[in-house]
């Protein structure tokens, strides 16, 4: 285990010395002041001008959640170009014959981020969120989140040849986030179009506070990161 920690050392060394990578990191604290104040002020603007009781209120929740997601996506995006990083330089291939191995660096370079974003996206969700959640659900819809952005790691790291292309390629995995809003603007049947998506049994969880999605939820995000990891093994092989 001491081995995998000091690769996790290493990786965060990484985003240290990359000025791009550390100033992402802040993404989600700033997305979450902008959330926080910037969302309401609007809202009472808004209803000063409209003449309305209400206008974006309705949609807290759906910023909340796009808040909740944003941690472990940009954990895990960083986490995909340092790997991208180390892929153009060979530095893969030779820390699969190390003690590491190579399912070490998976687990330092996926599972480690991923369970960090968790706790980071809690504490983001306690001070910015602009709707009250029950402790479950946050934790739930937070350790969902982590599992959704491995998906994209997976994805990130397994289509795109470079770290060039990985930022690229970051922009239009955005589409899995789709999901998102489908429960507050479709209410037939047609949302479950959607539901091959992660995201989208994601927010019907906490729009419905039924704590029974958590499951399509865990079944889709394990069906897209089994697609996936088996081009990724390959790529790092």
């Amino acid at each position: 285990m001491r081995p995998i920690f000091r690769c996790f050392v290493m990786f965060l060394r990484q985003i240290s010395k990359d000025g791009m990578l550390y100033a992402s990191l802040a993404a989600p604290l700033l997305a979450g002041f902008a959330f926080r104040f910037g969302i309401p002020a609007a809202e009472a603007a808004l209803c000063g001008y409209f003449g309305k009781a209400a206008i974006l209120s309705e949609y807290y929740l759906l910023f909340d959640l796009f808040l909740a997601v944003m941690t472990p996506y940009i954990v895990c995006f960083v986490s995909s170009l340092v790997m991208l990083t180390e892929y153009d330089e060979n530095m893969t291939s030779y820390m699969a014959v190390t003690p590491v191995g190579k399912r070490g660096y998976i687990v330092s370079r996926l599972v480690f981020p991923a369970v960090i974003s968790i706790f980071a996206s809690v504490i983001i969700m306690i001070i910015f969120s602009l709707t009250v959640w029950s402790a479950p659900i946050l934790l739930i819809t937070c350790a969902l989140s982590s599992l959704l952005s491995i998906a994209v790691s997976l994805l990130l790291v397994s289509f795109s040849h470079n770290r060039v292309e990985g930022m690229a390629l970051g922009k239009l995995t955005g589409i899995i986030l789709m999901g998102l809003p489908v429960p507050f603007f479709l209410f037939s049947g047609v949302q479950y179009l959607f539901s091959i998506l992660p995201s989208f049994w994601i927010a019907k969880l906490s729009v419905e506070d039924n704590y029974l999605y958590a499951i399509p939820a865990l079944l889709t995000s394990f069906l897209w990161m089994w697609v996936l990891y088996g081009r990724f093994v390959k790529k790092l092989s």
